[in-house]
């Protein structure tokens, strides 16, 4: 349900439904690139409305909404680092979103900058990132 109070939106998570599920949305950032912290937090931004939109109608998007969109945005520190886990996130067949930077301003257009894997399976993604640390 979502309440507009003039200009500030409030989503309010729906009541657990049929499907149960734990889940969440891991973005992973690489650290490496001096972004500063609005930069990054588009590129989150970025990673996070990508892959939701790819779970559209899907039953972990939809007890993801339903638990209050729960993130969890972690770190490593280079492209191989970021690499290694979307290959181990596609390996345990998690949804997985690159997001590679446009070029307009801090970074080289097509540099690669986080990655967001889920909504999925809480235990599922925790054995791909977690071990990372926080951003």
């Amino acid at each position: 349900m979502i309440t507009a109070f003039s200009r500030r939106v409030v989503v309010a998570p729906h009541p657990r439904l049929a499907w149960d599920l734990a889940v969440k949305m891991v973005v992973v950032v690489r650290a490496d690139l001096g972004m500063g912290r609005g930069k990054a937090a588009a590129q989150v931004a970025h990673a996070a409305v990508a892959a939701t939109l790819r779970a559209v109608g899907s039953p972990a998007l939809q007890a993801w909404l339903a638990d209050g969109q729960p993130k969890v945005v972690l770190r490593v520190d280079s492209e191989d680092d970021l690499g290694e886990v979307v290959h181990a996130a596609e390996q345990a067949r998690l949804p997985v979103e690159v997001v590679a930077d446009a070029g307009r301003t801090q970074l080289e257009p097509g540099t690669v900058s986080c990655v967001a894997i889920g909504p999925a399976d809480d235990d599922a993604i925790d054995a791909v990132t977690g071990e990372l640390r926080l951003y």
